[in-house]
């Protein structure tokens, strides 16, 4: 028996229900597709958190091996009877963190750390004054470090451009190879820093080696193979990374690193308003950090270095 046949208005109703349920599929359809979009998006957002994070944790890894004596990614120097030597330590090895140095270390009951850049304006007054009201704190610490008072950790950074990797790394070169040298390269770098910051011309690295040996200082030919050569330059570079993403070591008035960085017994120093460069107003800090910390209290009267 033939179907019976459909009345026009049972098609036209027909069609209609076929329009609706692929009408119904379409939508399904486009939903699905928005939110296999937003789960791929939102994939593919985190996917590129993941590799910006992993690319800085493995750019703060160094490619090459980092300098002798500074393992920590500081130079640590003690001291005692009026002398100051460096703690001798491998250099990093390529592709490898920062190795702090333990507490064995550390024989002094104050631990004074560093952080400085040799293009920094603020760190050369810490170290050597502003040239009229204040003198500067490196003899300071260096006689610290000499009396076996205190230990000294100095982390050479580059936060301020093409000069500062080559100076940091022409000091790192002085701390693997001849670091008893390395007080007086500190001094000179200071007290002769180009003014880069604003606008003066750098230091070349034969300019860097004729100025330490216009104040005494005779470059070895390792240092000079070293310097020349920018031997620890991407070392510097990481290390750089790795200090200013540390939040330890961010100013809480900021929220961001900046030199120089002072740290005695865990605490950073924030210098008295004109007296970033005064000895005494470093030694009170250490007084009374180190009096409330080991109950000490004994570092020495810093003792004025004239201004040259």
């Amino acid at each position: 028996m033939p179907p019976e046949r459909l009345t026009k208005d049972q098609k036209r109703e027909q069609a209609r229900e076929y329009a609706r349920i692929e009408r119904d599929k379409r939508l399904k359809r486009e939903t699905r597709n928005k939110i296999l979009v937003r789960v791929g998006a939102t994939v593919g957002v985190l996917a590129l958190l993941a590799a910006i994070g992993g690319g800085v944790w493995l750019a703060t890894r160094p490619e090459g091996p980092g300098p002798a004596n500074m393992l920590s990614g500081g130079a640590l120097f003690t001291g005692g009877d009026g002398e100051f030597q460096i703690t001798e330590t491998a250099g990093m090895p390529a592709g490898t963190d920062a190795v702090p140095n333990p507490d064995s270390a550390y024989p002094a009951p104050v631990r004074i750390s560093t952080y400085i850049d040799f293009t920094c304006e603020f760190c050369k007054e810490f170290e050597v004054g502003n040239g009229s009201t204040t003198t500067g704190n490196g003899a300071y610490l260096k006689e610290l470090v000499a009396s076996g008072q205190a230990t000294l950790e100095v982390f050479p950074v580059a936060i301020l451009g093409d000069y500062s990797v080559l100076a940091a790394n022409a000091a790192s070169c002085v701390a693997a190879y001849q670091p008893e040298s390395f007080f007086d390269m500190l001094d000179v770098m200071y007290r002769q820093q180009p003014d880069v910051e604003n606008g003066g011309a750098p230091y070349s690295k034969s300019e860097i080696l004729d100025l330490w040996r216009s104040v005494g200082i005779e470059p070895s030919g390792e240092v000079s193979a070293c310097v020349n050569d920018e031997r620890y330059s991407k070392w510097v570079e990481a290390r750089t990374l790795a200090v200013t993403s540390d939040p330890e070591l961010a100013n809480p008035s900021t929220g961001g690193f900046g030199t120089p960085t002072i740290v005695v017994n865990g605490e950073r120093y924030n210098a008295p308003a004109g007296q970033l460069g005064d000895p005494a107003a470093l030694g009170a800090f250490i007084e009374t950090v180190s009096t409330s910390g080991s109950g000490s209290g004994s570092t020495p009267s810093p003792t004025p270095t004239p201004t040259p």
